[in-house]
């Protein structure tokens, strides 16, 4: 299978993710009071966090230490971000939980389709490549989750990002590989649209995950608690 180069699409991907990545790490819930240094590095995770893994991962070296305007790239965008966050903190809280989804609902496919297409590039197959899509699109955002102390959206309810990661990378590993012409554009884009249409329609909705055991209303901390000191007060 042949597959086309597109270096511009992947420092696309690392932009729009090092932007939502700074956007993150200014929220209340993942400000560890970062210093602006701290907040660039956040971007820097979000925005080739996944790329860097994907490629170690097929034995490639990473674009950014080939091409320094990943790094440029990402850099603009952080600064951009912070202007964007000290305009959103004017607004309601409802504003900036939107432009966040949208945000998130928007990068999150493009990544999916670069891990995939890359995959395939080094002629692994079709599951495979849905796997390496779902790790590239999900590493940079578990690195700023984990580096702020909180739980990665990738394991919490009603965020779909594994669901959507999957869509993306099946939907555009699919139509390639049944695409008889090969068209790189339209099968991207329709893998792009119906990826993004699913997140945030499931967002928006709430859609249920699987939760096998689920945590009371008390929250983890206070129930584990509750689970330590219910067998002492039985003494």
């Amino acid at each position: 299978m042949t597959l086309p180069n597109f270096p511009q699409l992947d420092m696309f991907s690392a932009g729009i993710n090092a932007l939502y990545g700074v956007l993150v790490a200014g929220q209340p819930s993942h400000n560890r009071n970062y210093t602006l240094a701290g907040l660039v590095i956040m971007a820097f995770f979000g925005g080739i966090g996944g790329g860097v893994t994907r490629d170690v991962l097929l034995n490639d070296i990473p674009g950014p230490f080939r091409d320094p305007y990943y790094l440029l790239t990402c850099l603009l965008m952080a600064l951009l971000g912070l202007a964007i966050y000290r305009y959103a903190a004017t607004r309601e809280e409802r504003f900036r939980t939107r432009t966040m989804a949208f945000l998130k609902s928007f990068s999150l496919p493009w990544f999916a389709i670069l891990g995939a297409h890359k995959a395939l590039e080094h002629g692994l197959g079709i599951w495979t490549a849905i796997v390496v899509g779902v790790i590239a699109t999900n590493a940079g955002g578990v690195l700023i989750d984990l580096f702020s102390g909180v739980v990665p959206d990738i394991v919490k309810p009603s965020e779909q990002l594994v669901t959507a990661s999957v869509l993306a990378g099946a939907v555009y590993t699919l139509l390639w590989n049944f695409e008889k012409d090969k068209a790189f554009f339209p099968v991207t884009l329709i893998a792009v649209g119906v990826t993004f249409a699913f997140r945030v329609i499931a967002v928006r909705d709430h859609f249920p995950s699987i939760v096998p055991i689920a945590v009371s209303a008390d929250g983890p901390e206070l129930a584990s608690r509750a689970a330590v000191a219910g067998p002492a007060s039985r003494r």
